[in-house]
């Protein structure tokens, strides 16, 4: 059975694997959390879809897209193994096509999909014909076992020891002292199929060269020994090569010859000094020539040079200090790297009055962030262009307003989302934000928190930034970016008064949204921040 990226909500296109619980080959059950992924910068626990061994296709780090298979779920070992490891060489279908091969008759066909048992078990019992039906299998979920149908032929009095002799004993080859043992594939085992095909072909699996692991012989491999007309593959002389070629070194017995001239060296040192010193130097003739003459310690002035190559080492750690791009921080760059590179960006920004809002404020005892988020949900419902995605070259409209509101927690930014915003009063707003933020800083948020977001928010105004232009959220259509709110003076009616003042910046894909319908869409937000007790009124309705 196939096991494939689950697609956790509406918006989630692709998730990044954390973790698998199970090892490789490892038997799992079904309904049992065996996979962790992280999608959208949450952590979700995957289950087992079906009962089985484990074959794993992808593995920690790797980012898969939605539907794409990332494991398989076998009925038995012996499948696991042979499975490859590339899913984009993985397919069922020849599995399928190989296994009717197996079942001679279409009789037999119908209890192999009804009682699990084991390819070994299930030829035994077709070569003696005995029904699966009448053994009592004692594998896993009771699945038939080859020793099952061994015992089973005991009780019927049917010999064992002949049906025991093709998977266990192999006749060994004359020229084992050649290549046939490095070859051979029988220490790693042989996997059902290519024993099958390898006894209908008459074939020599101790002649044959196991590729699959630990050496085992697959059903490539005895085909391929068939298709090179029984000829091995021989490729381990050059090794027995090598090991004479290792006795030729101790020859360099030339070091004694050196000491033999030692005394030859003591006369005619005065004419090789200029010449000697680097090249003949030997650590018994330095000791030498440091007795008899001081000379020699000139030409070995240049080697304290070398030491000084470890100084420079310290320059590695600052390369070493570099914090890797993993986790959180690696999905965010990678979303950030496709929205720019996907999205063409515009930005429009425009200056709000946020007095009475603060007033408002003051009175129901909220944040901005919550009449902010209020405001936006109220302006889509009015522009819904904004509240969209495009998918396949289809400009789709979201039913649901869904805001999310970015959230800075240690080095990481998250954005959980407050779900159906526009059907929810400020004060109502303001109790789910209050939750989802210190969830969110707990890191206690769950995979709803964070999913089906349609329209994201970014407020920096707490940390002085009077503007800036934010990244769209894909698949979202627009984000709107918040500054700083601080007093200025403001002409009103010719008069010059103090208000407090704050920066908004919408940026927004060019290709969902034109400048106009932006334009108009940040105008409504602003007259619903300057007139904030319309959302009173609607927050009732």
């Amino acid at each position: 059975m196939k096991m494939v990226m689950p697609k956790m909500g509406m918006t989630m296109e692709e998730g990044t694997i954390v973790e698998w619980k199970k090892n490789n080959g490892e038997y799992v059950r079904k309904g049992e959390v065996i996979l962790e992924i992280m999608t959208n910068k949450v952590n979700i626990d995957v289950e087992a879809p079906a009962s089985g061994y484990l074959k794993i296709l992808k593995g920690p780090d790797d980012v898969v897209p939605v539907d794409e298979v990332i494991a398989l779920i076998e009925e038995t070992r012996e499948e696991v193994a042979e499975v490859p490891s590339e899913p984009e060489k993985v397919s069922m279908e020849p599995e399928k096509e190989i296994k009717p091969e197996m079942v001679i008759t279409e009789e037999v066909t119908v209890p192999v999909t009804k009682i699990p048992a084991s390819p070994r078990a299930r030829m035994l019992a077709e070569e003696k014909g005995i029904p699966l039906e009448e053994i009592s299998g004692t594998g896993p979920d009771g699945a038939v076992t080859e020793k099952d149908v061994l015992k089973a032929l005991e009780k019927m009095g049917v010999p064992v020891s002949v049906l025991a002799e093709p998977p266990v004993t192999r006749p060994e080859p004359t020229a084992e002292p050649v290549s046939t043992e490095p070859a051979s594939g029988l220490s790693g085992g042989v996997s059902p199929l290519a024993e099958r095909i390898a006894r209908e072909k008459g074939v020599d699996l101790s002649k044959v060269r196991g590729t699959g692991i630990g050496g085992k012989i697959t059903k490539d491999d005895v085909l391929g020994y068939i298709d090179r007309g029984g000829e091995p593959e021989v490729t381990v002389k050059p090794e027995v090569t090598v090991e004479p070629e290792v006795t030729v070194e101790p020859e360099a017995v030339v070091e004694p010859e050196v000491t033999a001239e030692a005394p030859a060296l003591v006369t005619v040192e005065p004419q090789r000094e200029p010449e000697i010193p680097e090249e003949v130097i030997t650590e018994p003739v330095i000791e030498e020539e440091i007795a008899a003459k001081p000379v020699v310690t000139e030409p070995v002035k240049p080697v304290v040079t070398e030491p000084v190559i470890p100084e420079r080492q310290p320059s590695l750690p600052e390369e070493v200090k570099g914090i890797p791009l993993t986790g959180i921080k690696k999905l965010t760059a990678e979303r950030m790297i496709k929205s720019k590179r996907e999205a063409p960006h515009l930005t429009l920004g425009m200056e709000v009055d946020m007095t009475e809002a603060s007033k408002l404020k003051s009175s129901l005892d909220v944040s901005f962030t919550d009449i902010l988020v209020k405001a936006v949900a109220s302006a889509l419902k009015k522009h819904p262009v904004l509240n969209s995605t495009l998918k396949e070259n289809r400009i789709i409209l979201r039913e649901n307003i869904n805001i999310g509101i970015a959230v800075a927690r240690s080095d990481d930014l998250l954005v959980p989302v407050i779900h159906d915003a526009d059907r929810h009063s400020i004060k109502e707003i303001s109790r789910l934000t209050r939750d989802i933020i210190e969830r969110t800083r707990e890191d206690n948020l769950t995979e709803r928190d964070v999913l089906d977001g349609t329209f994201t928010i970014s407020n920096l105004g707490m940390y002085n930034i009077d503007f800036f232009t934010p990244i769209i959220n894909p698949p979202e259509a627009a984000i709107l970016g918040v500054g700083k709110i601080e007093k200025k003076p403001v002409v009103i009616q010719d008069q010059i008064r103090v208000r407090e003042m704050v920066h908004l910046s919408l940026s927004f894909d060019h290709r969902i949204v034109n400048g106009v319908p932006a334009a108009l869409f940040l105008s409504e937000i602003r007259n619903l921040l300057e007139h904030p007790y319309k959302l009173l009124v609607e927050g009732e309705t």
